[in-house]
């Protein structure tokens, strides 16, 4: 099965969800379970296009969707759960990407299939926020070196295999500018049961989840790329997110976001201006849609490519570093006590 085929296997999965009739038309190769399961697409299919997929492929469709239902009703619950108590301590929590998309950007529950739960609370809440889900019984994780650090934009949290990822930033402080005051003044409530949730303005969001993309290396599943699309339905949404972003020293990364989304998804052009600049997007459109995962080297190259100034990499590099040093020589204490627990 080669890098070729996984993509045009990919291709023909997208045009499925556009026209169901071309479902159809789909060869159950060795290449397509695969590629839909790695891409994140057969919850998806199962709603879209069931009863017109091959039929062992839809069946294993059916099955995902399935297990996606339960998997985010089972993380639903614990994000009610965290919000709750979250808000009971006077700390307003946002819910971020595929728990929040599930509400807000597909109509049917378990369309949309996510792993985590990601929140996002204030800078100023960090140490009430960890206090409160110390108390919940979630552990915290040594994910990243640094993570201990007063300025580090997020800390992984887990309990019964469930994880919560806290920002307290959408990234790394050194690697852009982005406005948290703008951002909260554009919250939207989210009804949650009980709990008093929010979700970012389509446009913050839709920075954010470039911005995302971009740090990891664009080597994420494809349904991604339908989740930009919802974002930003229209040129106007992209032209005014596109001001956003680049104010925010995130305008690569959108850039190149909405190349890849609209290789995939031809009705949807993102109000794309052809730019004379634009071989880096159009070079990671071609290579994407394989199973494998991007050799280191493509990863670095890829990150360096996307910050918006030269000054943005090297202070990222410079913070990244010296974290990378302390980390030899705090690994050893154990992740509570490097909070402060």
């Amino acid at each position: 099965m080669t890098a070729a085929a996984e993509r045009e296997t990919l291709r023909a999965l997208f045009a499925a969800l556009a026209d169901r009739r071309r479902a159809a038309t789909l060869v159950d190769g060795p290449a397509l379970l695969p590629v839909a399961r790695r891409h994140r697409l057969t919850p998806l299919l199962s709603m879209e296009c069931r009863g017109a997929l091959p039929p062992a492929f839809d069946a294993a469709c059916r099955q995902d969707h399935v297990r996606t239902v339960a998997r985010n009703l089972a993380l639903a619950l614990v994000a009610d759960e965290a919000v709750a108590a979250l808000s009971a301590a006077g700390v307003e929590a946002a819910l971020l990407k595929g728990v929040a998309y599930d509400r807000t950007l597909y109509a049917t529950a378990g369309a949309r299939p996510t792993s985590d739960i990601d929140l996002l609370v204030r800078e100023r809440d960090r140490r009430r926020a960890f206090a409160v889900l110390d108390g919940l019984g979630f552990e915290p994780k040594a994910a990243a070196p640094g993570f201990d650090d007063a300025d580090y934009h997020e800390v992984a949290w887990r309990r019964h295999g469930v994880e919560i990822d806290l920002h307290m930033a959408l990234a790394p402080y050194a690697r852009c500018a982005i406005d948290y005051d703008a951002i909260w003044s554009a919250m939207r409530p989210l009804p949650m049961g009980a709990a008093r949730a929010f979700v970012m303005a389509p446009e913050h969001a839709a920075v954010f989840h470039a911005l995302h993309m971009a740090i990891d290396h664009f080597d994420v599943p494809a349904l991604y790329l339908i989740d930009l699309a919802r974002l930003l339905p229209t040129s106007t949404a992209v032209a005014s997110v596109r001001e956003i972003a680049w104010r925010w020293r995130c305008g690569r990364p959108l850039e190149t976001s909405v190349v890849l989304a609209a290789a995939f998804q031809p009705d949807w052009d993102g109000g794309l201006q052809r730019r004379a600049d634009a071989r880096v997007p159009a070079r990671i459109a071609a290579r994407f849609g394989g199973v494998a995962r991007l050799p280191r080297a493509e990863q670095l190259l890829r990150k360096l490519l996307h910050f918006d100034t030269l000054g943005d990499a090297l202070r990222y590099t410079r913070v990244q570093t010296v974290r990378n040093l302390r980390e030899r020589v705090r690994r050893h204490r154990p992740a509570r006590e490097r909070l402060g627990l």
